[in-house]
């Protein structure tokens, strides 16, 4: 005989049990559901930059791959000022739910949360890696004023005049400056930092004969670099293969600067508390994008180099570059203007 007192004390368990095993069965088929249909509205790319900068191509390049991709026609919204951390922050303060991306370079990833005292976002935090969609080298740039056509003369020459030969970049703390400041530890030499705001006038100045050398970005240079071959020389690249785009350039590691390997690179980023099967499915469509898209012939037209990579591999590229400029500017005492 069944005792009535022991099923109506076990009923509400029994109840509960039922309740809390639907909810769970609910809650997994709608994260599916959430993951299976993402992205199901389009996606707007940020570019901290003003239009017609090295970023455009790229963001550009994915938007329409994952527009070919999923069908969802994307947008690129350009957001630039201080130094691509108001286009970073407006990403970072976007809802974690991958249809607010950021199209992230160094500058904004490795050099400027050491360089400011105060920065709106915290990397790895509010910002974080998808993937490492491509890179380019810097070239350094010698104008006709310093009166070289090899690297090795420059090097002679910086060396028997020491604090005498100068270099210029596009401001306090921008990734030309640390390169340059990076080359002359580990080339021996003692050269003279010359601080610009922003690179046209660099490069006006460049081929004016006003002024010495520049670590110029590929995409900035190459235009240049081809039509004034009688008033700039390009001594050698900064990473640590040469590029197509100047296979006659040899690199700083060819030229004795052994593992020197400096870039300019360009990824995607997203706010921080993203779902990793967002992240994740990002990921995967970047790497489509340049394994079965015309991305990679697209953006090698620009001197870049496509790459690809999982979100840990890129966010341990991020730490590394980061201490890397970090230290030099703790140790030189870099200040942002």
């Amino acid at each position: 005989m069944t005792d009535n007192r022991f099923v109506q004390a076990t009923r509400p368990v029994v109840t509960r049990l039922v309740r809390a095993a639907v909810t769970l069965v609910v809650s997994i088929t709608s994260a599916a559901a959430l993951a299976q249909a993402y992205p199901a509205k389009p996606i707007r790319f940020i570019v901290p930059f003003p239009a017609g900068g090295d970023l455009e191509p790229v963001a550009r390049g994915l938007a329409e791959h994952f527009t070919k991709l999923w069908g969802h026609t994307n947008v690129v919204d350009f957001k630039p000022g201080a130094q691509a951390m108001i286009g970073t922050e407006h990403v970072a303060r976007s809802a974690p739910d991958g249809y607010t991306l950021l199209i992230c370079s160094v500058g904004a990833m490795t050099i400027n949360p050491s360089l400011y005292e105060k920065v709106p976002y915290a990397v790895g935090k509010d910002i974080v890696p998808v993937s490492l969609v491509a890179r380019t080298p810097m070239v350094l740039v010698a104008g006709s004023k310093l009166g070289v056509k090899s690297y090795p003369e420059m090097v002679a020459l910086a060396r028997s005049q020491p604090g005498k030969v100068s270099y210029a970049s596009a401001g306090i703390g921008n990734v030309t400056h640390l390169t340059g400041e990076l080359f002359t530890r580990r080339a021996g030499v003692q050269m003279v930092h010359v601080p610009y705001k922003g690179a046209q006038a660099i490069i006006a100045d460049l081929l004016g004969g006003h002024i010495e050398m520049y670590f110029n970005p590929l995409p900035s240079a190459r235009g240049y670099i081809a039509s004034n071959s009688d008033k700039v020389t390009p001594l050698a690249v900064t990473t640590n293969a040469r590029s197509p785009l100047l296979p006659n350039v040899p690199t700083l590691d060819e030229l004795g600067l052994k593992g020197f390997d400096v870039s300019s690179w360009y990824g995607l980023c997203a706010p921080g508390g993203t779902p990793k099967d967002v992240v994740d499915t990002l990921a995967t469509a970047v790497a489509d994008a340049i394994r079965k898209g015309d991305l990679s012939e697209r953006l090698k037209g620009f001197g870049m180099t496509t790459v690809g990579s999982t979100p840990e591999q890129f966010a341990q590229q991020i730490r590394d570059e980061s201490a890397t400029w970090g230290r030099i500017i703790k140790e030189l005492g870099i200040k942002a203007e």
